[in-house]
């Protein structure tokens, strides 16, 4: 056959499977992601403090000087990059989180291939992942961090243990996008280093047993210059705004002091039984594993690499004593490794048939036809689909805000509720929200500017009606509200729980 036609034949495949990723990310994130169109809002505190920080920077403030919150700096510019599709909804959100979302499910129908040396697994693989990550406790509301990087995660991983089954060391490419990997886990969330640590002892390792310890100062430094490359950008931007010293004080002292050593009560399962809690991908994922174990002899290579780094990325999010449901997703993106191990089991002579191609095909265009369906009936996000903007109470409270002409505001007592977007209102306190941690300068400050009337509304949270799980005393408790007045109340249910909100308004003199 012509080689021309075998290249315009590979290069049709793979646009082919792009688009199906697209497809089936866009079908199950519609559905599953409160971000999406089909939500009045996403009513998580988290995604609100992403997105009001991204915001921010559209308008020229600086995370962690101006606006005081606790993850990486280039998840607040992906949130910044969101607000620029729309900064008054979660529109750019959801094409950024389905973009991603699609570009982890076509890694992971790769690892799959590659390591069942079976191309036909691609398509079952991206269907089931596609389906099972979102259905999962840990997918959470959706936008979460873990989530977004998970096609980082899965990237990283292809690349070794491709090299690794192609017996040859690390090319000067690989090396630098496994560094600039890193470098974006670092300034993200610096517990998904692990993944990235287990990786590099992984490399270590088999470079020395395939006495392949000439090649290892090159990608050492090709990894290192990505790296660099990396960073330069974020180092770069915070330099020019005089802002290095807020950088290195809140997101690296303030986590490792403040946040890793206060933790807040609530009921979270533990980290093993939080992972088990999410069969969809968490079997899959130890399925894999267990197969790679199974032929150590011959794949001891790729179970260098997935066990070292599903050991270190575990340590690396746990370590901090912290255990939220979504911290799990990190683990999902071992999952592909389990459909590899299902493709095992299966004659290379009878996967290489067309019959049995297309059948593969069809099932996965079955499996992603009827997701939509089955994301709607176990989806735990769609109670809140069919809700009216105006009966929540960010959109509530925002048409009293908007009739006056000061609208500033100060969320108090708990993390942002999404009052800052629905009111169309940026912060004009540094510490915008109440974060978890206990940190003694946010509760003076945040008091202060109270006590002071300094923002002309004040949001506050208390615990209330039937279908409360833990005790717990209004936020307002030690409070100096004297000067303002109550102006309207609404209830909620979020997470299970249900909560009062109360808006304050400033008393005119």
């Amino acid at each position: 056959m012509d080689k021309k036609i075998i290249k315009q034949r590979r290069s049709g495949q793979r646009y082919l499977r792009i688009a199906f990723a697209l497809l089936v990310s866009l079908a199950v994130l519609t559905i599953c992601s409160k971000n999406s169109f089909l939500y009045p809002m996403n009513d998580w505190v988290d995604v609100n403090c992403f997105f009001t920080v991204g915001r921010g920077i559209v308008h020229g403030l600086v995370p962690y000087r101006d606006l005081y919150d606790q993850k990486g700096p280039l998840l607040y510019f992906v949130y910044a990059l969101a607000s620029l599709f729309s900064e008054h909804s979660f529109w750019g959100v959801f094409v950024i989180e389905m973009l991603l979302f699609a570009l982890f499910l076509s890694i992971g129908g790769r690892i799959a291939a590659l390591v069942s040396d079976r191309p036909c697994a691609y398509w079952l693989t991206v269907a089931g992942l596609g389906v099972g990550v979102p259905l999962s406790p840990a997918f959470s509301h959706g936008g979460s961090a873990e989530e977004f990087f998970l096609p980082a995660f899965a990237g990283a991983m292809y690349i070794v243990l491709k090299a690794m089954r192609e017996r040859r060391p690390l090319t000067r490419g690989q090396s630098f996008w496994l560094g600039a990997l890193a470098a974006a886990a670092l300034w993200t969330k610096y517990t998904f280093c692990g993944l990235f640590a287990g990786l590099a002892v992984a490399a270590l390792i088999w470079y020395l047993l395939d006495r392949m310890g000439k090649d290892l100062p090159r990608t050492i430094l090709w990894a290192l210059l990505g790296t660099a490359a990396a960073t330069a950008p974020v180092l770069i931007w915070y330099l020019l705004r005089g802002a290095l010293g807020a950088l290195w004080q809140v997101y690296f002292v303030d986590n490792l002091t403040l946040y890793s050593q206060n933790i807040r009560g609530g009921n979270y399962a533990d980290p093993l039984p939080n992972l088990l809690n999410n069969l969809s991908w968490s079997v899959p994922a130890m399925l894999g594993l267990a197969g790679l174990l199974i032929t150590a002899k011959k794949e001891w290579r790729a179970l260098l690499a997935a066990a070292l780094s599903a050991v270190a990325l575990f340590v690396f999010t746990y370590a901090s004593g912290r255990k939220y449901p979504y911290y799990a997703m990190v683990m999902a993106c071992f999952a592909p490794l389990g459909y590899a191990m299902l493709f095992r089991t299966i004659p290379a002579a009878r996967c290489g048939t067309k019959t049995f191609q297309r059948a593969i095909a069809a099932l996965a265009v079955l499996a992603a036809a009827v997701s939509p369906a089955a994301t709607m009936r176990w989806s735990p996000n769609v109670y809140l689909m069919n809700t009216p903007k105006e009966e929540m109470p960010p959109y509530r409270f925002a048409a009293v805000i908007n009739q006056a002409e000061d609208r500033t505001l100060l969320n108090y007592g708990f993390l942002d509720g999404g009052f800052y977007l629905a009111a169309d209102a940026l912060p004009v306190t540094r510490f915008f929200c109440t974060l978890n941690n206990d940190l003694p300068e946010m509760k003076e400050e945040q008091r202060a500017a109270i006590a002071e009337g300094r923002t002309a509304f004040v949001v506050i949270r208390g615990m209330g009606g039937s279908r409360k799980s833990r005790s717990g005393k209004g936020q307002q408790d030690a409070v100096d509200l004297s000067a303002y007045r109550p102006v309207d109340t609404c209830g909620m249910v979020f997470e299970g729980m249900e909560w009062t909100y109360t808006l304050y308004e400033r008393i005119k003199p």
